[in-house]
């Protein structure tokens, strides 16, 4: 039995697909490590879900040809669609509360906080998504085919911007924390060795921080 939220995320998978958009983006948030669950990538992954947040990575700006009109087709689904009074990102707001965002990995200088895409939102722009985008499979969930991150980029990735994430800090770090026993430590290792200096230096302060070994 689904309860509000995964129905509610299974909306959005529905959407996502119909729209003809769902092989242009990556699932990365919270969410991923359900999709890790259910589809029995990492079956006795038990995760706690409790974010209102639904990230999807846009994997490459110009895809798909022609354009897609996400924001408009969620629109005529009965979705609220915003942009941000910021920075003029794209969300989604399911009824029961659930949000969609998107984001893009910032590459270069990289002065623009956010950009339009032809999936048809705008999405923020962030550094470090190239651990996220680098590893990705296929998973099955509730009748779609979903990209998401290989679990071990997923951990690594958020050891790297731990220190970046405020007060969500605390909770991203316990996440870590329940994950890391379910990984393959060869996969862990090639994720790792593809880092930027930068990045395995914030890596190592989060593994000295938590007294963890990888």
């Amino acid at each position: 039995m689904l309860n509000e939220q995964q129905r509610a995320f299974a909306r959005i998978l529905d959407l996502i697909e119909d729209a003809g958009c769902m092989p242009y983006v990556v699932l990365v948030g919270s969410w991923a490590e359900f999709v890790y669950q259910h589809s029995g990538i990492l079956p006795r992954h038990d995760p706690n879900i409790r974010t209102m947040d639904v990230d999807f990575l846009v994997r490459n700006l110009r895809r798909p040809v022609p354009a897609a009109n996400l924001a408009a087709y969620a629109r005529n689904r009965g979705f609220l669609v915003e942009s941000d009074v910021l920075n003029g990102t794209t969300k989604f707001f399911d009824v029961s509360g659930l949000e969609v965002e998107f984001l893009i990995g910032k590459v270069g200088a990289g002065v623009e906080p956010a950009l339009k895409t032809n999936v048809g939102v705008t999405a923020q722009a962030l550094r470090h998504m190239g651990i996220l985008s680098r590893h990705v499979l296929e998973a099955s969930c509730f009748g779609h085919i979903v990209r998401v991150p290989i679990p071990e980029a997923y951990a690594v990735h958020k050891m790297v911007i731990n220190s970046q994430r405020g007060r969500k800090s605390e909770k991203d770090a316990r996440a870590i924390l329940e994950i890391l026993p379910h990984l393959d430590k060869a996969q862990m290792g090639l994720v790792v060795s593809e880092l930027t200096r930068k990045e395995k230096s914030r890596l190592s302060a989060f593994i000295d921080e938590h007294g963890i070994t990888l």
